[in-house]
Parts: C-alpha cells; sequence; structure tokens
C-alpha cells in the first residue's frame, strides 16, 4: 500500500503521525488480527456497540501518542497492549482458563513483533514490563488510565450515550504519568460515561451471552478432540463462528445458531434454581480522574454517586435458553 497510514485509522482523535516501526507494527499479523475481534465480545450480537479491538487499539495508541509525543516505549505498548485477546475479547478468557496477559507477552517476544522492536533498537522486555506495571495506559492505583478512557468514549458514543463529541472532550483533559487529570465537570461528565458503558456491557443480557458463547466452545471441544488450545486463542471472531456452526456438537451448533438469529429465546432468572448456567459480572470498576491533583470521588458528590450505582450493578443470577431441555444437563 502507497500509504499505510490509511491502515492506521479511527473517527475520535486527531490525526498521530506513525514512526516507521509503528506503521510496521499496525501491520503486522497480530496487530491486524484485532480488526476481526469485537471489542465488545459477544454482546456485539444485541449491541449497537460493534466497532473492533483495532480501533480501540489505535484509538489508544493515538491517546498516548497525543500525550506523550516523545515516549517512544509507551506508544509502542499502547499499541501492543492487547493484542493477546481471544476471539469475542472477555467472552472466553475466564471460562476458558485463558490470560491474554500472558498471551501478549508471548506474542512480543516471537520473530513478526520482535524482530520490527529490534530494527528500532527497543527493548521487547521494556516493552512487557511497562504493560505489567502501572502507567499513563492504565493509570496508577485508582487513577483513570488511557486505556479505559478510550473504551468509555468510543463504546458511550457508539451506544448513543454521549453528548459531547471524544475529540472536545479531549481539549480538557491532561494526562500525567499517573493517569488522567481533568476539571471537575469534564471529570463528572468522564464518570457519567464510566457508569453508561457499564450498565450496557455487564447488563444480565449481555453477560449471559458471554457465558452461552463459553459454554458452546466447551460443548465443542467435549466432542472433539482436534482442538488446539493456542491455535484457538489466536483465532477470529468469524473463525470461532464457523467452527461452532459445523461442530460436530449437535448442542454447540444449535447455541450458536440461537445467539446469532434468536437471542430473543435468552432468559434470565434473578434467583438461581439450577436449571441454567450461573452467570455474574466479572468486577466492580473504582477508578476515576484526577482534579486539582486528587481523585475526583474527593471532591465530587456525583462521582461518589457513580461508583455507589457501579457496586449497585453486582448480581448472581442464571441464564436459561428455551432450548434448555437439550442444552443444560
Amino acid at each position: 500500500m502507497d500509504n499505510p497510514a490509511q491502515l492506521i485509522t479511527e473517527p475520535l482523535y486527531p490525526e498521530i503521525k506513525a514512526y516507521p516501526w509503528e506503521a510496521a507494527l499496525f501491520q503486522c499479523r497480530p496487530v491486524r488480527r484485532l480488526k476481526h475481534l469485537s471489542h465488545f465480545g459477544g454482546a456485539s450480537f444485541l449491541s449497537p456497540v460493534v466497532h473492533s479491538r483495532f480501533e480501540h487499539t489505535v484509538g489508544v495508541w493515538k491517546l498516548t501518542a497525543f500525550y506523550f509525543p516523545n515516549d517512544i516505549e509507551l506508544r509502542v505498548a499502547a499499541l501492543l497492549h492487547d493484542i493477546g485477546h481471544l476471539p469475542f475479547s472477555h467472552a472466553m478468557e475466564e471460562a476458558l482458563a485463558f490470560n491474554h496477559h500472558q498471551l501478549t507477552e508471548m506474542y512480543i517476544l516471537e520473530p513478526e513483533i520482535s524482530t520490527i522492536l529490534q530494527g528500532a533498537d527497543l527493548d521487547a522486555q521494556k516493552i512487557i514490563s511497562l504493560l505489567n506495571n502501572s502507567s499513563a495506559i492504565t493509570g496508577k492505583g485508582n487513577i483513570l488510565g488511557l486505556d479505559h478512557l478510550d473504551s468509555f468514549l468510543r463504546d458511550t458514543y457508539m451506544a448513543g450515550e454521549c453528548s459531547r463529541l471524544p475529540c472536545d472532550v479531549l481539549r480538557d483533559i491532561k494526562c500525567t504519568p499517573e493517569g488522567i487529570e481533568t476539571d471537575l465537570a469534564t471529570g463528572n461528565y468522564v464518570m457519567k460515561l464510566i457508569l453508561a458503558d457499564h450498565k450496557l456491557f455487564l447488563s444480565p443480557i449481555m453477560v449471559a451471552i458471554d457465558r452461552l458463547l463459553a459454554e458452546s466452545v466447551k460443548l465443542h471441544w467435549q466432542e472433539t478432540t482436534a482442538h488446539n488450545r493456542e491455535a484457538f486463542a489466536r483465532k477470529t471472531d468469524a473463525e470461532v463462528i464457523a467452527i461452532l456452526t459445523t461442530s460436530p456438537s449437535f448442542k454447540a451448533r444449535k447455541l450458536i445458531d440461537m445467539l446469532r438469529y434468536e437471542p430473543f429465546k435468552i432468559r434470565i432468572n434473578e434467583v438461581e434454581t439450577g436449571e441454567g448456567y450461573p452467570i455474574s459480572i466479572r468486577k466492580i470498576y473504582q477508578k476515576a480522574p484526577l482534579c486539582e491533583g486528587k481523585i475526583l470521588t474527593e471532591l465530587s458528590e456525583r462521582a461518589r454517586q457513580v461508583l455507589e450505582d457501579l457496586k449497585k450493578l453486582a448480581f448472581h443470577f442464571e441464564v436459561v435458553v428455551d432450548l434448555e431441555e437439550e442444552l443444560v444437563d
């Protein structure tokens, strides 16, 4: 391609000029694979939030380069931070005993990426160390970082929940090595987006879809000896759907078909009866921006209320589908 920058695009933030090694990394297979992974996991079957891990990655890289233009290692860490994600992102990671952070390390050390880093006189182990420790990308302690900032801005934009364009919000945001810092009004707006995003992707139906996706893969693996865990981790969403739609497991085929075309058959029981699969949220978010050098929750009652409202999203339910006689042992 005459203009590699055409591959490095997303619509929310100002354009950033990539260094040659960044352009090369964006063109390598582990990063390009992110274009074929839904950022919202299985929830993309129902939600209008359908952007990929690639757009999110470009966004986090842009934000990092915007705030830290001369920190080459941090920029590269932002670019590579998500390459270990599984198909449908978090949908299958815990249930199938994967760790995307470990996979990210492994992929960085493989020749396709490590050769590019060596050519730019960058140490792969330093990049891994940045990813394994708190930084502006993750945010230190309870401070919001650039990775989650992009998720909250991008997800709520796609869901129609934001009242300000993300590029406009950036004018009122600074970023220190500890994380995001902003004024009181913008901080409260960001907290509003955090709550809106969590209400969507932690809603019982969205969590249920992720659980049923994981169950369909388990059912498939029970019926075949041909699977390879490491190879599965490198697949795309579409490749997993293709595997499940042609699975030797009748139950796996029925589940993936239902998730794609008949999600109205999913039923949530708020009391566990044992007739379905238990579901619960993964974790409750507790981070906030800095304001005047302090965590926003120390200054704002509205911000403190958001954290209380986030806690209320916790649940322990079960998911049942209309095909439960066939699908649940």
